[in-house]
């Protein structure tokens, strides 16, 4: 078995030292930017999240207008317009002279 200059035992210790913090910072590159914490999942997230306030602020919206309806039909607050209404529709009453515009 032949022994190597020590010359040349550092020279291929500084070359596998270099090549393995090459190696690893091109893995932790990566998943720098594709794991599942990293730059592209990232971005996902914020989208996601823009979509689902948007959604949100939709439904609260609904729910306001939902929350003054049943405000106006409690009885200390009792509207009458919305009682008649109310009762128009559960009931399926009309005039003869009145016309039915239905919401959707």
């Amino acid at each position: 078995m032949k022994v190597l200059p020590k010359s040349n035992r550092n020279l291929i210790s500084q070359l596998l030292a270099t090549l393995l913090s090459f190696g690893l910072f091109m893995y932790f590159g990566f998943h720098l930017l594709h794991g599942d914490m990293g730059y592209f999942a990232l971005r996902g997230v914020d989208q996601k999240l823009a979509e689902t306030q948007e959604k949100y602020d939709h439904l609260l919206t609904e729910r306001t207008t939902f929350e003054n309806r049943v405000k106006l039909l409690r009885p200390k607050s009792l509207d009458l317009d919305m009682l008649d209404e109310r009762a128009r529709i559960v009931l399926g009453f009309a005039g003869p002279e009145e016309r039915e515009i239905l919401e959707r």
